[in-house]
């Protein structure tokens, strides 16, 4: 093995100190530059779906017709209620009978809003001389009061007339939910458990406008 003299040996150091600065500052930006990406845990994925979830369940699309001035589908938050999608549809017309409806409500997503119109006279006389179908009795609904709509009334609100419990009440609507709206307040009695005994006792006290 050769032997450096004194002076090979001091360059031979320099050399080795210059790459080692070299290499030294090159992992420094290298290191500096990256970016390090961090797997996202089961927690934060959870709480991302949460979150969105949040966002979609915190409104209801209800949709909204009849005698409002500007009849149409809205998005409104939940908690609100009947006389809130009232007043974003513009408000009743002037011939409307609000009354008909509870307008304390609690909306609901996919519900439907029906403000009826105050018929009589001889538009009352037309309407029931029509091909509409609509007999005496189901005019007559038009101008009572406190009336229970099978049509987009709640759980809970089906459970105010006399005879109807949570489950039945629960009937009526999954009926409503797969056969679509009744047609005429006797179609209840397809419901199962609504005989003609119980018909006869809530046929007073609902609707279907």
């Amino acid at each position: 093995m050769p032997v450096l003299s004194r002076q090979e040996k001091i360059i031979l150091l320099l050399i080795i100190t210059v790459l080692l600065i070299f290499y030294g500052f090159k992992l420094y930006f290298q290191e500096k530059n990256s970016i390090t990406i961090i797997p996202a845990t089961q927690t934060d994925v959870d709480i991302g779906l949460r979150s969105n979830e949040s966002i979609e369940n915190d409104y209801c699309i209800v949709h909204i017709t009849g005698a409002v001035n500007n009849p149409g589908v809205y998005e409104l938050p939940k908690g609100k209620r009947v006389i809130d999608a009232v007043k974003i549809a513009g408000n009743t017309k002037s011939n409307a009978n609000p009354d008909a409806v509870n307008l304390a409500t609690p909306i609901f997503d996919g519900q439907k809003i029906v403000i009826p119109y105050i018929i009589e006279g001889e538009e009352a006389n037309l309407l029931l001389n029509s091909d509409t179908n609509i007999s005496s009795q189901q005019y007559n609904y038009y101008k009572t009061d406190n009336l229970i709509n099978i049509n987009n009334c709640t759980s809970w609100e089906l459970e105010a007339l006399d005879g109807i419990g949570p489950t039945l009440a629960q009937r009526i609507i999954d009926y409503r939910n797969k056969n679509g709206l009744f047609k005429k307040i006797e179609e209840i009695r397809n419901v199962p458990g609504i005989g003609e005994k119980k018909f006869n006792t809530i046929k007073e006290m609902i609707t279907v406008y």
